[in-house]
């Protein structure tokens, strides 16, 4: 049987972010995301699960904080084999991975080391040797 082969499918859309400003003044930003995300679920048919947004989105969103997101964002989306990619246009930048697919871990948890149980084991032996002097 052919192979079906997805193509690399990549967009330039302004997306009107207004509509967030009929929402609470706290909720604002998150909305304006959400808004974001189920524009481009729709227009390139994936679930808004599958709609991955870079850093510098996520950033320009949240810059003048969350009650003040921009009204209008233009954006670079690359669809590759299912999953949406957004990134502002114009800019090369990385994008992170969805909040499902990052472990609960992390890499924070890798950089702590020993736990601190371990460092009070190791305490515990020099104030014997302090009693025995």
């Amino acid at each position: 049987m052919a192979e079906k082969k997805e193509n690399k499918v990549e967009r330039i859309y302004t997306v009107n972010l207004s509509k967030a400003y009929d929402y609470v003044r706290t909720k604002r930003a998150g909305r304006a995301v959400k808004i974001l995300r189920d524009y481009l679920a729709r227009h390139f048919k994936v679930a808004g699960a599958d709609v991955s947004l870079s850093e510098g989105v996520n950033s320009r969103v949240w810059r003048d904080s969350i009650q003040k997101p921009p009204r209008k964002l233009k954006v670079r989306a690359v669809k590759e084999e299912g999953v949406v990619k957004v990134f502002i246009a114009g800019v090369e930048e990385k994008v992170a991975k969805p909040p499902a697919m990052q472990k609960k871990g992390g890499k924070d948890a890798k950089k702590e080391g020993r736990k601190p149980e371990e460092k009070k084991k190791e305490k515990e032996p020099e104030a014997k040797k302090e009693e025995k002097k």
